[in-house]
């Protein structure tokens, strides 16, 4: 009797050193989770902020806060503290609970391209266009479109420039005038879309809105051509498959080419 009752008190005490070491072994993995030194802090906004935000009224009112990450999901350039958001402005949009770099700010160094992610060299320019015209809301960011320009009412004069543009000038008179068909010519065969604004589709799937306003990546000489066209010209744009570029019309095909050549001096 006197063994088996030593088993019994032995077997407890073992159950108790087990029950023991557990809880030690739980609350050490849990303090390790909320103190451990692999986690950094890291500044959050607590709402969607926009971009050309000034943040110094948000920080007063306690739009941000401080989250604590492990350090291998630490983001390059994350804010760890308020005082580096005081006098900044967004320049992209934040989302809430997303971790906040200086890239994002006024005073942080920007990705190559800037937010719009321009292409070296290239200028971003904004056009607006009627829904139809814009594909029917159906483009988006980073998609390739060819722009397309038709031209009603164009004409064609041989003589004195400076006559033309100054019908009271002593200069020579313009001799000839040649009124050309209406046309529409690929004005840019491919150009990536920076950014869009398509206007909201119903319960159906279409459009609500009347225009689609595109910014566009292009070259300083296409851009001109865009903006000059825009004034004379009705534009008209085209949605590419996923990858590949538009053709080009040969000048030949262009009715205003041919007439020029035909009828210039």
């Amino acid at each position: 009797m006197r063994s088996r009752g030593l088993v019994v008190a032995l077997a407890v005490l073992l159950a108790v050193a087990a029950a023991a070491a557990v809880i030690l072994y739980t609350n050490g993995v849990k303090k390790s989770a909320q103190t451990g030194g692999d986690l950094k802090p890291v500044i959050v906004a607590t709402q969607d902020i926009p971009a050309n935000t000034s943040l110094d009224t948000l920080i007063d009112s306690g739009a941000f806060k401080e989250l604590n990450v492990p350090a291998e999901a630490l983001v390059g350039g994350a804010v760890t503290s308020l005082a580096e958001l005081r006098g900044q402005t967004t320049t992209a949009p934040i989302v809430a609970n997303e971790q906040l770099t200086t890239s994002n700010l006024s005073s942080g160094e920007q990705v190559q391209g800037g937010a719009l992610g321009i292409s070296k060299g290239h200028v971003a320019v904004t056009i607006k266009v009627n829904t139809p015209q814009g594909v029917n809301g159906s483009i988006q960011r980073g998609d390739n479109i060819t722009v397309f320009a038709t031209f009603t009412g164009v004409s064609i004069v041989k003589g004195d420039l400076h006559q033309l543009l100054n019908p009271t000038s002593t200069s020579a008179p313009v001799t000839d005038r040649q009124d050309l068909p209406d046309f529409t010519a690929t004005l840019i065969p491919t150009v990536r879309v920076l950014q869009v604004v398509n206007p909201v589709l119903d319960e159906t799937g279409h459009a609500t809105g009347d225009t689609v306003t595109l910014t566009l990546d292009l070259t300083p000489k296409q851009a001109q051509d865009l903006i000059f066209a825009a004034q004379l010209a009705q534009i008209w744009t085209g949605l590419l498959p996923p990858g590949e570029q538009g053709t080009p019309i040969p000048a030949s095909q262009v009715p205003v080419k041919l007439l020029i050549g035909k009828f210039a001096a």
